[in-house]
Parts: C-alpha cells; sequence; structure tokens
C-alpha cells in the first residue's frame, strides 16, 4: 500500500485497546473451485461437492497431485490473485448502494511473511493497483485505512479486532471489506511441502489438498433495520510455541485459551453453540489439538457438537479460509436445513497463531 496508508494502518495499531463491537456481515464474496461467485459457491457447499481435480503437479512418486484449482480460469500470477480480488471485493459491495465507496475501507488478509512458496509483494502489487486505479469504485477511492494484513489464517481474530478498532474510530469508515485470497497452487510451495510429506497422495492420506481462492465480507457495527444477519459477537487470538513436525508433544494450550476468551467476550457458554466450524484440512495434527481443546472448553458434555470442515469441499485455500467460512455461513445459518444458528470457529496458523470466533445469526439487538 501507499506510504500514507501505512502510517494510516500504523496508527491503528497504536491506538489504546477497545472492546471489540459485534460486526455484522451486509454482503459477501466467494471465488473458489466449488464455484467464481458466492451463490454458486455456497450451494456446492451446501450439496457437499468438490472440485477437486489432477493438476499439472507431480508428486515425489510421479503421479499427479491433486488441487482445488479454480475452474476454466487460464490466466496466471499477479494476473490470476487479481482477477479473484476483483470478482469477490465487488460481490460483497454489490448490495451497497447508498455509501459513497470514500467511507468504505478495504482490508485485506494475506499468507503470513514465512510461507513458503508465495510471492508475498506480489499480493501488495495487486491490493495497491486494486486500490489507487479506481477499477472497484469506478469514481473516488476508498478510505485512507484500507491495508494489507499479512496475518495468515490463523490472524483472522486479530484482523478482526483491527477492522472492529477502524470503525470505531473518530473519522473512520462505516464499512470494511474484508477480503483474502491466497494459493499453495505454485511450484515452490508444492515443492516444499511434497517435501514435508504435508500433501495429500496415494502414499500419505495424512495430508491436505492445495487449493486457491478468494472471498470477502462487508463489516459493519450498524444494523439494517430488523434484518436478520450473521453478526461476529467474539473473537480472541493467542501464539502457540509448537509447530508442525514438532517432537514436542501437543498441548493446544493457544487454541483452548482463544476458544475460552473468544465464549466469554460474546458471553455464551461454548456447550450452548450448535456447532463449530474450522481451518482443518486432513492433517491428524490438526484433528488432535481440536478435540484436545474442546474437551477442555466445553463447559459441560453435549449430546453431539457438529464440525463443519470447509476445506472438505475446497481444500486448503490459507488465508481466504476463515474468510470463505464467514461468507458461506453468512448464508447457510439463516436456512431452515442450515446447521445451526451458533457457532465456535477455530483456525490455526503455521506461525503459531490459534484464532476462534463465535457468531450468531440473529436481528439486530442484544439478541
Amino acid at each position: 500500500m501507499a506510504p500514507g496508508n501505512d502510517r494510516a494502518a500504523a496508527l491503528v495499531r497504536s491506538m489504546p485497546p477497545q472492546r471489540f463491537q459485534p460486526l455484522r456481515v451486509a454482503g459477501r464474496g466467494i471465488c473458489c473451485a466449488v464455484g467464481h461467485r458466492a451463490q454458486a459457491a455456497v450451494a456446492a457447499i451446501n450439496a457437499r461437492v468438490n472440485h477437486f481435480r489432477e493438476t499439472g503437479f507431480i508428486d515425489q512418486e510421479g503421479g499427479p497431485v491433486v488441487g482445488g484449482a479454480l475452474h476454466d480460469v487460464s490466466i496466471w500470477g499477479e494476473e490470476r490473485w487479481h482477477a479473484m480480488l476483483y470478482s469477490v471485493i465487488t460481490e460483497s459491495l454489490a448490495s451497497l448502494t447508498h455509501v459513497s465507496f470514500e467511507r468504505v475501507a478495504v482490508v485485506m488478509l494475506s499468507a503470513e511473511p514465512e510461507r513458503i512458496g508465495i510471492t508475498h509483494e506480489g499480493f501488495g502489487r495487486v491490493l495497491a493497483e486494486l486500490m489507487n486505479t479506481r477499477c472497484l469504485s469506478g469514481a473516488g477511492r476508498f478510505h485512507a485505512l484500507s491495508r494489507r494484513l499479512a496475518y495468515g489464517k490463523g490472524g483472522i481474530a486479530q484482523a478482526l479486532e483491527e477492522i472492529s478498532a477502524i470503525l470505531c474510530q473518530r473519522g473512520g469508515p462505516d464499512y470494511v471489506v474484508l477480503a483474502a485470497a491466497d494459493s499453495f497452487l505454485h511450484a515452490g510451495a508444492i515443492e516444499h511441502y511434497l517435501e514435508a510429506e504435508r500433501i495429500a497422495t496415494p502414499s500419505n492420506p495424512d495430508g491436505f489438498i492445495p487449493a486457491e481462492g478468494a472471498s470477502a465480507v462487508l463489516l459493519s457495527h450498524r444494523a439494517e433495520g430488523r434484518t436478520e444477519s450473521l453478526w461476529i459477537e467474539g473473537c480472541a487470538t493467542h501464539d502457540d510455541p509448537w509447530r508442525v513436525g514438532c517432537e514436542e508433544p501437543q498441548r493446544a494450550l493457544a487454541l483452548t485459551r482463544a476458544i475460552r476468551d473468544a465464549a466469554q467476550e460474546a458471553g455464551v457458554e461454548v456447550s450452548a453453540l450448535a456447532f463449530h466450524a474450522s481451518g482443518m484440512t486432513g492433517e491428524s495434527w490438526s484433528a488432535k489439538e481440536i478435540n484436545l481443546a474442546l474437551s477442555r472448553s466445553l463447559e459441560r458434555r453435549v449430546a453431539e457438537f457438529p464440525h463443519s470442515i470447509i476445506a472438505g469441499h475446497v481444500g486448503e485455500t490459507g488465508a481466504a479460509a476463515p474468510v470463505l467460512a464467514l461468507a458461506w455461513l453468512a448464508d447457510a445459518m439463516g436456512r431452515g436445513d442450515g446447521p445451526g444458528r451458533s457457532a465456535l470457529l477455530h483456525f490455526a496458523g503455521d506461525d503459531g497463531r490459534r484464532a476462534a470466533l463465535v457468531v450468531r445469526f440473529r436481528s439486530p439487538g442484544p439478541g
């Protein structure tokens, strides 16, 4: 982003801590392997289908790597990221016809700096181009606090806390678009994760399906009449010293603390929520951590606590996964046949960040 935006972002981070204020999801956009628009992607996820196909990458045994690539998109590199972000941001803003885009900030969540096999500067260039060429708004620029946060999947709670602070700031925007784009379908990433035995192959079922995707949610503290919407009511993040491949035992202390703190902030018991959804990708370490954390976080025994795993439909989409989950739930939780009207969301990053969110689908007010 431009130097002015960097200074504005630094100003927000230096502000005194404020209590998190619930955020309403007012719009959403999705572009992933099962759909290039939210309606199509949501329908596919609800139907429990995927679009996993053989890619041009080869595993260590000479077979094709299965991945979750966008269907029938022939552009690559930064142009591909640009197209994905443009699609999800404009889709999330489609219903916002009464507000000047100068009252809207765009915050982009991207992969953490230490992620292997991705050109981090490329995402910065793509976002700067989207903001500075006015190709999104058509006229006028977005709010000066628009910027990129390289926090990765586990940084979603921190990103939401910063967005809440931005919306509370005097002179801040009325709305924030939280957008995310990420991809594991790059030669460097495939090579690294194959070497680490983390990609699913016929000889290694304990791995993830590499994929790509983007998503965006339009966020606000403001209600729209009495319309029911998805509200993010609590969020928390903690750092775990344990890393994938570490010989030390998993204790899941950071995820446990994040879950408890998010529930406390939302004023609910974890055991009172209808279900949980996560960024789990198929690796056993993630399942073990989740089981440990939930066993310590549930206040009482519950008959069932269903688990929605988004990656089972779209693959590992990295930083895009938590935003995609929010965009999906903004529709799914309002359906009569949906997973429920209250949920715990939790995400883990390779950098040790653990995040938890509590969301409810409700009308405005204390609920």
